[in-house]
């Protein structure tokens, strides 16, 4: 199996974040099937469930990405962590379109993505991809209880916490806690304890915890910078979280602090030194606003061979 290496949310290859990319091609599907290539809109099946877990946990990237081609405008992707699949994954989005992108199989254009819970649409414009997040949520404040236990397992005070953003639970494709700090300083210093942040995050039946803190003088043009974590999927930190940072801009949004067709930058992965820019914006469709997270990705390893 050809298995590609691509970074999400950067054009060079020391920044964003890495996905496992494998696109099952129907002539790829034939050859590991030992069949031919079939027409029409049946399409072989290449891989089990058993197979692409055994993949992303050989590779053991935060998610990898499987692409079906439905049609010409149209690609399934399943995600899968090193421990489980999960329902959609920003990075490996941006990480998916851009390879088909850069391999000429896509031009700019309006596609749709179809995920294991939502069909979305993604929005090619000059190697830039905009994918349409799913319809979000602000779901339950957290008691404050369970505030301070969150703050214990990352060593923070509870009056680190930036008072006009209550911690709560976000859902934009996954739910996260989002908990909203005053300052970057507090942001850096943070220490994960894993074992307390998975306990919590199977209480909650959360992915993990999406750490921010507002630039408000907004230097450098960025809005937020932010870190993720999630060790219950065995991933103790993420660099670049497209689903979590869409949940962040809803989430502003109706706070009012970012307005309808506003272009944001969340800088995430700095305490990794891997920083990711991750572009997101809110447009108003029918009445309801719908949020939309962008970014490029770049190939950093390609046709890599590994038994499924």
């Amino acid at each position: 199996m050809r298995v590609n290496v691509v970074n999400g949310f950067s054009d060079h290859p020391e920044g964003g974040n890495p996905a496992g990319v494998v696109y099952l091609s129907e002539e790829l599907c034939a050859k590991e099937k030992g069949q031919q290539p079939e027409s029409g809109d049946k399409k072989p099946e290449c891989l089990t469930d058993i197979q692409m877990q055994k993949v992303a946990s050989e590779l053991h990237f935060s998610e990898t990405a499987f692409i079906t081609r439905l049609n010409d405008r149209s690609f399934a992707i399943r995600y899968f962590t090193p421990a489980a699949e999960v329902p959609l994954c920003g990075h490996a989005t941006i990480a998916s379109f851009s390879y088909l992108y850069q391999k000429g199989v896509i031009d700019d254009g309006v596609y749709e993505l179809v995920t294991m819970e939502a069909q979305l649409t993604v929005e090619v414009s000059e190697g830039i991809i905009w994918m349409e997040m799913d319809a979000p949520e602000l779901q339950q404040k957290l008691e404050p209880e369970m505030v301070r236990r969150i703050c214990a397992a990352y060593e923070l005070d509870t009056e680190a916490l930036d008072e006009t953003l209550e911690v709560r639970i976000v859902k934009s494709g996954l739910r996260d806690i989002h908990v909203c700090v005053r300052s970057r300083e507090d942001l850096l210093r943070a220490v994960q304890h894993e074992e307390e942040i998975c306990r919590i995050s199977e209480e909650l039946d959360v992915v993990g915890v999406h750490m921010s803190c507002l630039n408000l003088q907004n230097t450098e043009q960025i809005t937020a910078y932010c870190s993720n974590y999630a060790p219950l999927y065995e991933i103790p930190e993420e660099c670049a979280t497209g689903t979590s940072n869409g949940g962040l801009t809803y989430y502003l949004y109706q706070k009012g602090i970012i307005q309808v067709d506003q272009v944001n930058c969340f800088l995430q992965g700095e305490h990794m030194n891997r920083p990711s820019k991750v572009y997101t914006k809110v447009r108003m469709e029918e009445g309801r606003p719908t949020v939309w997270v962008g970014g490029c990705g770049v190939i950093c390893r390609e046709g890599m061979d590994l038994k499924a």
